[in-house]
C-alpha cells in the first residue's frame, strides 16, 4: 500500500497570495513485470563473462568454514593469511564477526564464494596501541564473546581475569604493538573506540583481495582450531 502526502507552500514576493496544495491518496496497484528480452539480449555476454570469472575455482577446502564465537575456523583462517601476509609489518591482526558475511565450502572454492564472504570495499591498516590501549583491545574482544585475531593467545581464568601472550611470528614492543585490521574498524566501527583517530598505514590492499590472492596460491586449505581464546573451567 503507498500512502502519499504532498503540501506545497508557494509564497511569491510580489504579492500576499498563498497556494496550498494538500493531497491524500491511498491506492494499492498491483505491478506487472514483463522482461524487455532487447536489454537482456544486451546485458546477457557481459553476465556470461562475469559468472565465468566469479565460478572460477581457487583452491580447495577439507572442511566448511563457518563462523562463530568464541573462536572459528572461517576467523583464524582470515586473520592467520593477513598477518602471516604482512608479519614483517605487523604484530597481531584483528577483524569483527560481523565482517565475515558468509561461510567458505567443504571442497572447491571459487572467486564468488570469497566475494561473499568480503563484499567491502575495506583496505587492510596498520594502526600502533600502546600497552593500555592493546589491553582494551583484548578486553574488548572478550567483551564480544570473541572476535577474529591471530597473533596472540587470550585465556580468560576461572576468576574472569585476562591472561594474553604473542603467539607466532616473534615478539613485540608492549608500548608499540602494530594491529593490522580494516580501515573500517580503525575508523572505529563496531565500537572499536581505540582505534578512533590514530594514524592508519595503508599496506596498499584490500581486505577480499589478500584472501584471493592467498586461496589463489594455495591447492588445499585445512582449517583449525587452536584455542587462541580460552576460558579455563
Amino acid at each position: 500500500m503507498y500512502i502519499i502526502y504532498l503540501s506545497t507552500l508557494l509564497t511569491l514576493n510580489s504579492c500576499t497570495t498563498i497556494l496550498i496544495l494538500n493531497t491524500h491518496q491511498e491506492k494499492l496497484n498491483p505491478i506487472k513485470e514483463i522482461p524487455d528480452s532487447a536489454f537482456l539480449s544486451i546485458i546477457e555476454p557481459y553476465k556470461i563473462g562475469i559468472d565465468s570469472i566469479m565460478n572460477e575455482v581457487l583452491c580447495y577446502s577439507r572442511s566448511e568454514m563457518f563462523k562463530k564465537k568464541p573462536e572459528s575456523e572461517l576467523g583464524n583462517f582470515v586473520t592467520d593469511l593477513c598477518l602471516e601476509r604482512f608479519s614483517d609489518k605487523a604484530d597481531i591482526c584483528v577483524m569483527n564477526y560481523g565482517g565475515l558475511r558468509s561461510a567458505l565450502p567443504k571442497g572447491k572454492i571459487t572467486i564468488g564464494d570469497i566475494y561473499t564472504l568480503m563484499p567491502f570495499e575495506n583496505e587492510l591498516v596498520i594502526v600502533e596501541l600502546d600497552a593500555s590501549e592493546n589491553i582494551e583491545l583484548i578486553e574488548y574482544i572478550v567483551s564480544r564473546g570473541g572476535e577474529p585475531f591471530s597473533g596472540i593467545e587470550i585465556i580468560i581464568n576461572k576468576q574472569g581475569e585476562i591472561q594474553y601472550q604473542k603467539k607466532g611470528f616473534g615478539s613485540f614492543d608492549e608500548n608499540k604493538i602494530r594491529v593490522l585490521t580494516s580501515d573500517y574498524l580503525a575508523n572505529g566501527g563496531d565500537d572499536m573506540k581505540f582505534f578512533k583517530d590514530k594514524k592508519q598505514k595503508k599496506v596498499g590492499l584490500k581486505v577480499r583481495d589478500a584472501i584471493l590472492e592467498h586461496c589463489l596460491v594455495k591447492d588445499t586449505i585445512s582449517p583449525y582450531l587452536d584455542e587462541r581464546i580460552k576460558y579455563e573451567k
